[in-house]
């Protein structure tokens, strides 16, 4: 026993400086006695959290500073005095890992060691597996992730409380923890895993086995979707379909949003091969979306309706008179313009007492040499982004009759006004504004 915890913890590089996680519990309490005999040199700073969720939690804190004074270690507390009435397993989690990423920046260190063995690794892929999500999820917890080191992950809770029974250990039993109604994980703790290990006796070993296989298939799946990220990005149909979701968690993941979940996964997938959307959005998050322009696929922030630039209204153009419209000049004129001006010709069918000016509508029409198309679907045609079709401007009789539509800061004349032979011509000319 003692052999087994001395390899687990000769697998690990560690610092000079070494924040301990100790709630007072058998794990903790074997922990911090290993990492003393394993490490007789080393600065340890025992961290605790007194969450004040039970009378016993003073008592709690004052036993982990008694042994932390015994194995010469530095003593650090948090006090969590705010508890809140819902979400407290959660919330006590971030607080206390914060505390912990506090600790190692006050002391300089990169090192945190937590006590999670392997029956947490076993409750823990049965949570996750519980509650659903991604595949990858059922790998547990790691045994290195950034600062935080977990040596215990091979060891059962058998083997440390046996160790603890060997060296006279003494520790502090958390009464919360008996009780299977008390949470979720308490339930799998006393009533699912006892069950399973009536099936198998090995059961926590066969599930923590298979979340190591888990493990190293996210591992390999993780590395080849990375090299499609690009491909996703600039031309989404050249990348596998079966590799299309692994790609969009990578892609998410670059992009710092990790919370991502497989419906929203789906969603995305079900957008991109809708053949009938070649532009759509799907939400991932309070302030994130993907957007499918076509072939391409990108991330942007989601605008607050509140902020978002009102519709620009009409403005009627007297002929030959200069009128503002979105900080720019324009002209509806009978006379050939000045040279300096930016021009489009077009005919008249008869005289009109002015021409409007206006945003495209999904209801306007264009001529063609064969019929009408409605600028929506010209739009599609000319695989317009969102932002490009709300710069689109039609220029329209009081009819509605639309003249020419800009595309691309590019005029297109309707047939019906087209320059016709011998047909005086009437000109729209516009001079940018200096802002």
């Amino acid at each position: 026993m003692i052999e087994k915890i001395q390899q687990q913890l000769q697998a690990h590089v560690w610092e000079k400086t070494i924040i301990v996680a100790v709630s007072g519990g058998v794990d903790s309490v074997v922990l911090l006695h290993a990492l003393r005999q394993h490490l007789p040199q080393a600065q340890l700073v025992v961290a605790h959290v007194n969450y004040h969720l039970r009378t016993a939690s003073d008592g709690d804190a004052a036993f982990v500073a008694n042994l932390a004074q015994k194995y010469q270690a530095v003593f650090e507390q948090c006090s969590w005095d705010a508890v809140p009435s819902t979400g407290v397993e959660a919330q006590a989690r971030h607080l206390r890992y914060r505390f912990f990423k506090q600790l190692a920046d006050k002391y300089q260190t990169q090192t945190i060691v937590v006590a999670h063995h392997a029956n947490d690794q076993a409750e823990t892929v049965l949570l996750k597996l519980t509650r659903g999500g991604q595949a990858s999820q059922l790998s547990g917890m790691a045994a290195t992730n950034q600062q935080i080191k977990r040596p215990f992950l091979s060891l059962t809770k058998q083997e440390l409380v046996a160790y603890a029974q060997l060296h006279g250990l003494m520790w502090r039993e958390d009464q919360t923890n008996a009780d299977p109604n008390y949470t979720a994980r308490n339930r799998i703790r006393h009533d699912i895993i006892p069950a399973l290990q009536q099936i198998n006796p090995q059961a926590v070993a066969h599930i923590n086995g298979m979340a190591a296989q888990i493990q190293v298939q996210s591992d390999l799946i993780q590395a080849t979707a990375a090299a499609y990220v690009d491909q996703l990005m600039m031309n989404w149909p050249s990348v596998p379909t079966a590799w299309l979701g692994p790609t969009l968690q990578v892609f998410c993941q670059q992009h710092g949003i990790f919370q991502v979940k497989q419906a929203q996964i789906t969603q995305v997938v079900n957008l991109l091969h809708n053949v009938q959307k070649p532009t759509g959005t799907v939400r991932l998050s309070a302030d994130k979306q993907i957007v499918k322009s076509y072939q391409q696929l990108r991330l942007e922030n989601i605008i607050d309706p509140a902020n978002t630039v009102q519709v620009l209204p009409p403005t009627m153009l007297k002929l030959n008179q200069w009128q503002k419209f979105n900080d720019d000049a324009f002209q509806w004129t009978n006379q050939s313009p000045n040279e300096t001006a930016f021009t489009v010709a077009f005919n008249l069918k008869q005289p009109a007492t002015h021409l409007d000016l206006r945003p495209m509508k999904t209801s306007d029409k264009l001529a063609l040499i064969h019929g009408h198309k409605k600028l929506r679907r010209l739009a599609i045609d000319e695989k317009l982004t969102p932002a490009e079709r709300r710069a689109c401007l039609v220029l329209a009789t009081p009819e509605n009759e639309v003249i020419a539509v800009r595309i691309r800061q590019r005029w297109r004349v309707s047939e019906d006004f087209a320059i016709k032979q011998d047909a005086m011509p009437n000109w729209l000319a516009w001079r940018i504004e200096e802002k």
